[in-house]
């Protein structure tokens, strides 16, 4: 069966001499995998966060579809800057590993073609931007941090930012807290180097522990080193 679908690219792998495995979150069946024969020849139009229009064969129900072609349905600059390049792999990773599969979730969807847009047209403040995305995909999880009384302590385990942490519990307090606390009330935010990368290594924490599929992200480490 031909059917068409809009989706945001998150990962490839090679299949044989010529084909490849690609990753889309997709708009009608959310987080999907399919065969794209030929692919390797059209790798430039394969880059994390690109969103485009799928053509494809086989049944909804069907762990891996046929991918004939994939056209650009949004235009995007953003894969040829070093710095949105590098945040694209970072939110394409989190997405993959963040979310299940034929879990079908069009806000989630709205959500991330709309964070795509933003990191595209994003001019000022990228240091912050993973940081805002890893708070408002929380929500979108249903896990965002529960914000209460003066929150002064960030409890990792219990998933509250509130006046004390539970013994025993891992906690984080300091400027990093708070630069998470405007980030989940939507406030300006400003940070420096140093707290923005606190910050973002807690939100991976918190992410390590609630999200099971999420032990590590490969991508860290660079966006990291490259945002500090």
């Amino acid at each position: 069966m031909k059917a068409t679908d809009e989706g945001i690219f998150l990962h490839r792998t090679a299949f044989s001499s010529s084909s490849l495995i690609v990753t889309y979150y997709t708009r009608q069946y959310g987080l999907r995998k399919f065969v794209f024969k030929g692919g390797k020849k059209k790798a430039h139009q394969l880059f994390p966060l690109s969103i485009s229009e799928l053509t494809y064969y086989g049944r909804p129900e069907s762990d891996l579809l046929q991918l004939t072609s994939c056209d650009a349905s949004v235009h995007t600059d953003f894969q040829f800057e070093p710095i949105k390049s590098t945040i694209a792999f970072f939110i394409a990773e989190a997405i993959r590993k963040s979310v299940h599969e034929f879990d079908v979730d069009q806000n989630m969807f709205i959500f991330l073609r709309q964070a795509v847009i933003d990191l595209d047209q994003r001019e000022t403040e990228l240091g912050l931007f993973p940081i805002v995305f890893l708070v408002e995909l929380a929500e979108m999880l249903g896990m965002q941090p529960l914000v209460e009384g003066s929150a002064r302590f960030f409890d990792l385990d219990e998933g509250t930012i509130s006046d004390s942490a539970h013994p025993g519990h891992r906690s984080r307090s300091g400027e990093q807290v708070q630069i998470i606390v405007d980030a989940i009330h939507g406030g300006s935010l400003s940070a420096s180097k140093a707290t923005r990368e606190n910050a973002l290594q807690t939100l991976m924490e918190y992410y390590t522990i609630h999200v099971p599929m999420l032990k590590q992200l490969e991508t860290f480490a660079i966006v990291k080193e490259i945002l500090s």
